[in-house]
């Protein structure tokens, strides 16, 4: 799932990644632009974002690098986990992009690839900024009330 999301406007001239521990248990288990959020199974880590990830979990970021952990040995992944990023990425339906869905909460849908799902509004934590029907992008930027970040 590399490169699922990419920073596209910081407002603060350039995003900036920070650096975050990841528990062992899987080689390079954060994939760079995928969503890092709070791990909910171990206290001080942070994980890749599930399937259905809604506003129950706690939002970190997207991955700048690939994270460092492997089966034996915890590691770490630079996270851009500035609330105020917009970023880029894929809508789980690129059929569903309108006026309409702009500056509603949606949800993240994870498959083979990690994208926002445009249509899920139910407990949403990713605020819908833009879209682009003819590349198929759609932008956000994370609810504040859901998002943590280092510093």
């Amino acid at each position: 799932m590399l490169n699922d999301f990419r920073p596209v406007d910081s407002s603060v001239g350039g995003a900036v990644a920070h650096t975050y521990a990841v528990k062992s248990g899987a080689e390079a288990s954060i994939k760079a632009g995928e969503m890092v959020i709070k791990d909910g199974s171990n206290a001080g880590y942070v994980s890749a974002a599930a399937d259905g990830s809604s506003n129950t979990s706690v939002y970190v970021g997207i991955a700048a690098t690939t994270s460092t952990d492997t089966a034996t040995a915890d590691g770490t992944v630079e996270v851009y986990d500035n609330p105020i990023t917009v970023f880029r990425g894929k809508p789980t339906t690129a059929a569903n992009l309108a006026r309409a869905i702009v500056f509603t909460q949606v949800t993240l849908d994870v498959g083979t690839h990690q994208t926002i799902d445009e249509n899920d509004t139910s407990n949403g934590t990713f605020i819908i900024t833009d879209y682009n029907t003819d590349e198929g992008t759609i932008d956000f930027r994370f609810a504040t009330n859901d998002h943590i970040t280092a510093g």
